[in-house]
């Protein structure tokens, strides 16, 4: 086994070409150090030095294990270097679920403010409804997740933090005749068709979808059901029904769809985005994504 020390002092000696200044330059006795050099070459089999009356110079093999030693040593201060720098949360993989609804808005501006704070950490980002991301952090597939709260059961082993309440808005096909309108009610859609995120797939979704409907006096038509909100948006720029979304796909321009702000006072109306993560995560990375949404989302309030 060849150290990063006998790396050191064979390196000087290669350097200096004379054990004596290699010696006082890392402040050890020369015959100490002739002997390291000399149990090296008998480690590698090979003399690395030629030694004579008119000094010390490298062997062919010599000049080859001076190039990667010093190569290694690079390799080794990186490893140090990157290594700290993950314990900071500076450097090393991240990976985050996200809402599909967040990727239009919310999402983008998250990772952007990260990257101005932590550009060497690899960021993973995968789309994922919130049940899959929950599926997710139990297997331990997840670090962070930006998903939909609260959860219709207990999560004790995950911490979140909220992020933002955004309003529902109605997705309609661009030659809807309540395209142009700057905000309606759900009562307007009474006698639409719905295309609504699968009850298996988003339940919380669907459920808000239905608890404003009732809540406005009738059973919403619903004619498919998607998984992802991509799905969504092209059968509703198809002209096949309706869609009811989160209020991020404002910044959305979608050529064949309109996003029209729904005026509503029901509890359902407004869908809450939080960040959540394992309560035992010891990854620094994560904590300064956190602390970076915090950061993100007050500088954009002020």
């Amino acid at each position: 086994m060849i150290s990063e020390k006998i790396l050191r002092q064979f390196i000087a000696v290669a350097e200096s070409l004379n054990f004596g200044r290699a010696a006082e330059r890392l402040h050890i006795a020369q015959p100490a150090l002739s002997y390291a050099v000399g149990k090296l070459e008998r480690h590698l089999g090979v003399r690395l030095l030629h030694r004579g009356r008119g000094g010390v110079s490298l062997t062919p093999a010599g000049h080859t294990f001076l190039a990667e030693g010093e190569r290694l040593l690079q390799q080794i201060g990186h490893a140090v270097e990157q290594t700290r720098a993950a314990a900071h949360g500076k450097a090393g993989k991240l990976t985050i679920g996200f809402l599909g609804t967040c990727g239009y808005g919310l999402m983008p501006r998250l990772v952007e403010h990260f990257r101005g704070a932590c550009p060497d950490v690899e960021l993973q980002l995968f789309e994922m409804s919130t049940l899959e991301q929950l599926a997710a952090f139990a297997d331990q597939r997840i670090d962070l997740g930006l998903l939909r709260t609260p959860f219709f059961g207990p999560q004790d082993d995950l911490e979140t933090h909220l992020l933002t309440t955004d309003e529902l808005v109605a997705a309609l096909p661009a030659g809807h005749p309540l395209s142009g309108r700057k905000r309606i009610t759900i009562s307007d859609l009474r006698d639409a068709r719905f295309v609504v995120f699968g009850r298996d797939h988003v339940p919380a979704a669907y459920a808000s979808l239905m608890a404003l409907c009732l809540g406005s006096g009738f059973h919403p038509t619903i004619i498919q059901e998607c998984a992802q909100v991509s799905s969504m948006l092209s059968v509703v720029a198809a002209g096949t029904g309706v869609g009811i979304v989160p209020g991020d796909l404002l910044a959305l321009r979608h050529q064949r769809v309109r996003f029209v702000p729904l005026s509503a006072t029901h509890p359902a109306a407004r869908v809450e985005v939080s960040l959540a993560w394992r309560k035992d995560s010891d990854h620094a990375g994560a904590r300064n994504f956190v602390a970076s949404a915090r950061a993100c989302l007050e500088a954009n309030a002020g």
